[in-house]
């Protein structure tokens, strides 16, 4: 990182010279006096630090639950030095069954590497709590004077969280909370549920946790939320002989960057404890993050400021080691959890700053990097306090919103956290308990990817009803196919279910992009290869309605498999897939029915288009009055494939909001307002218009409706 210099004025330097003679020390002192007497403009007073790297989480061979090739504590530490070539590591064994003299073996080979000149940082620790029904999950702590409890199974602090607070407090020793997902039906921390005097303790959280292989951002922001000021840390939680290069199932390595005056145990623990830390992924295993700076108003990353001002000054700035590592691809900077800015890069190194003009209330920022490989970085919190209400949280998003996509395919979205999305459900357990289920508003449909948004709407899905929900969560991919990893999911309303939207064969396989994630429906197709696979098995067919062939996939957790293959022409309802492994993602487009029902025979040619609606129309909005913070609902019809703007506009004639513009096939489709202009606030009460345009070919055509919104 490069030094950032003070600037003073030049007679400053030559006021000694000037004074009378006398004492060099009074002369000296007068000077000083002078540089913090006199205010200076524009004086930037930053302080600069180097990057470190490491793990906060290991077991030596002396845990109970080491695996084959774990070592020695002497040996861990070496090879995280010399083979893995990181700046330090943390050894945590777990207590349980860990008596004393172990701990003392590895307090004492940590000891060996206290040198400063070995320039490597050796930390004793230990785990705490069960993942058990009745434990509280995982905490370490470290270079406490002995071990927790008596370290047996019948240990009472194993599962009292309360307790182990209480010796992290009474210890003064750092502690973090590790891989916090619910498992084994354990509490969570209890919720992280918010304890004052543990706070200055439970200095971290790990974001990211090798041996699982996921993230635990949804925990990260739910313990910010909850009043917790923890640092970002990524660690490996190794059990066997890989000490600071342990690969994840998904080929990176999880590390975390700690921003110090020096290599030090004294320095990388004030760090930690400042919440100076980073969790980032890495492949190679040479690539390195190095985090220059997070600042807001010229503090650092992890401290917590007063502002007057309501305007806050962000700088963010990172670069990539070696210069032929990935290249960043977009840094987003979060306020209190939700989206505030994200930049697109391109490259190896950036330097950017975003003035945030609404900085009220007490919140917190935090930053993300992601780079090309997908590999990513969460820093820690900025906490600022302000004169003021707290900005409001962000309304929904539309999921066009996450739909543009950068040349290879990858959505621009990729990475946002905490994206709220409205919808009404199109799938549910259809294809599993963790699904995806799928999610579908009036300008596209998304998949959802776990229990917590399948489950709930299980498999109440079809005509005449289904369920309006509401996803918080972050946005990811599989495959080419966009997802959300649910935070959090509830069922808003009943909705009449959605219409599927009539495609072709031919036009799935040209613009699958634009389809991926609809409730489509196909007329009169032919199986022309392939046939549904065995009970128990999924399988690729090729259907053809005559426009050009494209992918049927049958997945086996749905009812199908198993069943006898269709003869002569069929109707098919199904969601639009992608699966394409290998960048760039523009292929792999398919066609997944959700059950048996939603195929069907035709039973005559003369229906073919029985469900194309004849003329362009634009419906009444329903209800209508509606109140300004509930939700109307706009149908519009489409005889063939169209261009389609759909505004609001106020009295005067000033557009409020652009509800939809873009291409729509044939069909009936339908548009949600929920009462908010472009930038997201509440419109007042009144009489407003709702405007159709519509341009297909040489054909255009224009509607006008009135809707009426109670205050």
């Amino acid at each position: 990182m490069s030094p950032r210099f003070l600037r003073l004025p030049f007679f400053l330097f030559l006021l000694p010279s000037l004074l009378p003679a006398q004492p060099k020390n009074l002369k000296a002192n007068l000077f000083i006096l002078v540089l913090i007497l006199m205010p200076l403009p524009g004086l930037v007073t930053a302080q600069t630090y180097q990057v470190y790297f490491g793990d906060m989480h290991s077991h030596s061979s002396l845990s109970w639950d080491a695996r084959a090739g774990s070592k020695m504590p002497a040996q861990a530490y070496a090879y995280a030095k010399h083979v893995a070539k990181i700046d330090f590591l943390a050894i945590s064994d777990h207590t349980n069954g860990l008596p004393q003299v172990n701990y003392e073996k590895i307090r004492a080979a940590a000891v060996a590497y206290d040198d400063p000149d070995s320039q490597f940082v050796a930390i004793v620790g230990q785990e705490l709590g069960s993942l058990g029904g009745t434990g509280y999950g995982h905490i370490n702590i470290f270079e406490a004077p002995t071990i927790a409890g008596n370290g047996l199974d019948n240990d009472e602090i194993r599962y009292n969280l309360n307790m182990a607070y209480q010796f992290i407090i009474n210890n003064r020793v750092s502690g973090q909370f590790n891989h916090p997902s619910i498992e084994n039906g354990n509490s969570n921390f209890l919720n992280f549920n918010y304890d004052s005097a543990a706070d200055p303790f439970m200095t971290s959280l790990e974001v990211i946790n090798g041996t699982r292989s996921t993230n635990y951002e949804r925990y990260y922001l739910s313990a910010l939320q909850k009043g917790w000021h923890v640092g970002a840390l990524g660690d490996q939680d190794n059990h066997g002989p890989n000490y600071g290069d342990l690969r994840s199932t998904d080929g990176d390595i999880y590390l975390t960057g700690v921003l110090a005056d020096s290599l030090t145990k004294p320095k990388i623990f004030a760090a930690i404890r400042a919440h100076r830390t980073y969790a980032f992924e890495t492949n190679p295993a040479n690539d390195r993050i190095y985090l220059d700076e997070f600042t807001a108003d010229g503090r650092w990353m992890g401290e917590v400021f007063d502002d007057a001002n309501d305007r806050v000054t962000l700088r963010l700035s990172a670069h990539a080691s070696p210069a032929t590592s990935t290249r960043f691809r977009q840094a987003q900077i979060y306020r209190n959890g939700f989206l505030l800015a994200w930049k697109n890069l391109g490259a190896p190194a950036f330097d950017w700053t975003v003035e945030d003009t609404n900085s009220t209330g007490s919140h917190y920022y935090f930053a993300k990097l992601v780079q090309e490989d997908g590999d990513l970085l969460w820093t820690s919190p900025i906490w600022v306090n302000s004169p003021g209400a707290s900005p409001a949280e962000p309304g929904s998003m539309t999921i066009r919103n996450l739909r543009q996509n950068f040349s290879d395919g990858v959505p621009q979205s990729f990475g946002w956290a905490n994206v709220k999305l409205r919808g009404v459900a199109t799938a549910g357990t259809h294809f599993g308990e963790e699904g995806p289920g799928y999610l579908q508003d009036s300008t596209g449909g998304v998949a959802i990817f776990g229990g917590d948004f399948s489950k709930a709407v299980a498999a109440f899905i079809g005509p005449p009803n289904a369920f309006e929900m509401e996803v918080i969560g972050g946005v990811t991919q599989f495959n080419g196919s966009l997802e959300i990893i649910p935070y959090a999911v509830r069922r808003i309303s009943v909705k009449p279910a959605i219409t599927p939207q009539l495609v072709t064969t031919g036009q799935l396989a040209a613009n699958g992009e634009s389809l991926e994630g609809l409730l489509v429906k196909i007329l009169g197709a032919n199986i022309v290869s392939g046939n549904f696979p065995p009970a128990g098995a999924s399988g690729n067919l090729v259907i053809d309605d005559g426009s050009g062939p494209c992918n049927l996939r049958i997945d086996s957790d749905t009812d199908i498999d198993g069943q006898a293959t269709p003869t002569g022409k069929i109707d098919i309802i199904g969601i639009v897939n992608q699966f394409d492994s290998t960048a760039p993602f523009t292929d792999g487009y398919q066609l997944l029915p959700r059950r048996m029902a939603d195929i069907s025979p035709r039973t005559g040619v003369s229906d073919d288009n029985s469900e194309v609606p004849r003329q362009f129309q634009l419906s009444q909005n329903h209800p209508n009055p509606f109140f300004a913070d509930g939700e109307t609902e706009i149908r519009f019809a489409l005889p063939s494939a169209a261009e389609v703007r759909l505004e609001i506009f106020n009295l005067l004639g000033e557009r409020v909001a652009m509800l939809v513009d873009n291409k729509f096939l044939a069909g009936e489709h339908r548009v949600t307002w929920n009462g908010r202009d472009t930038s997201g606030k509440l419109v007042a009460g009144g009489i407003y218009f709702y405007r159709l345009q519509v341009s297909s070919g040489a054909s255009k055509w224009t509607a006008v409706r009135k809707v009426v919104v109670l205050p």
